[in-house]
């Protein structure tokens, strides 16, 4: 049977405003064999559970991480770095078969199973993840392969895992997500992951990608991670009224009649209805 590990990354003030939630939910409706590894910014958790994790992302992921911040300063690139060394970290010493990022203000909202899990790749995929075209700057309309790195997974077993985990931590330690801009027109993690897909398919590998038509910026919700996610990007996640909305969706969740609940807020432009294009799930 296939083993699986989940990571996420937040300090603070981010465990406060929306990774509270995400910590909440996980705990509520992920198999108890999954853990959640938290990599944490100058904080302790408040919470403890058998499958809850906490890492001090300092502690695990330097020199290499501090060497990068002290690089960078202020940028803004700075938030992503820690995800992408933690992420780093995480393939390169947790053992489990699978590893999935799941972005600290995402919540879930329905029971997660095994099989569901088991399903996502096979043993011959090494990545399934968001496919998104690039829509701005000067890629605007240029049909760019880009990523959606909110929620991914990870085939730590397949033959090129360390090839893809290499590149991807070359190119943060090497500085070019900063200095190639041909490559990464913003220095974040989401540039990184797109560039070490695209090697592994001119490769031969084979992606798994959730949203293979490319027609949404945000695609979760045009896939079938839509049905059990969400993901709260941008302003959003400050709303006052967010926590009310979390409640309701995991509430409704608990329901047996799942797809009313779907239906229901579909209709009021809350949630689309998943698409399912690239495999015979539910």
């Amino acid at each position: 049977m296939k083993t699986f590990a989940c990571i996420t990354t937040f300090n603070q003030d981010y465990y406060d405003q929306m990774a509270k939630q995400m910590v909440d939910t996980y705990l509520e409706f992920w198999p108890k064999e999954v853990p959640l590894y938290c990599y944490t910014e100058d904080m302790k958790l408040p919470v403890q559970a058998d499958n809850l994790v906490e890492y001090d992302v300092y502690e695990k992921c330097n020199p290499e991480l501090q060497t990068y911040l002290d690089y960078i300063g202020k940028h803004f690139s700075r938030g992503f770095a820690y995800k992408a060394f933690a992420w780093i970290h995480a393939c390169k010493n947790i053992d489990a078969d699978e590893i999935i990022y799941l972005d600290a203000d995402s919540v879930t909202y329905r029971p997660i199973t095994i099989d569901w899990l088991s399903d996502i790749l096979k043993d011959d995929e090494l990545v399934a993840y968001m496919g998104v075209t690039m829509s701005k700057g000067k890629w605007a309309g240029s049909n760019k392969q880009h990523a959606d790195s909110g929620i991914y997974w990870f085939n730590r077993r397949h033959p090129f895992a360390d090839t893809f985990v290499s590149r991807y931590e070359n190119i943060y330690n090497s500085k070019k997500v900063n200095t190639d801009k041909e490559r990464f027109p913003k220095p974040n993690d989401a540039y990184v992951l797109a560039d070490c897909v695209i090697n592994a398919q001119e490769s031969g590998v084979k992606i798994v990608d959730f949203h293979p038509e490319r027609t949404a910026h945000s695609p979760l919700k045009e896939t079938v991670l839509g049905k059990y996610f969400r993901h709260f990007k941008g302003a959003r996640k400050k709303d006052p009224k967010m926590d009310k909305y979390i409640e309701k969706i995991t509430k409704g969740a608990e329901r047996k009649d799942l797809d009313k609940l779907e239906k229901k807020n579909k209709k009021h432009g809350k949630l689309k209805e998943a698409k399912n294009t690239f495999r015979t799930w539910k």
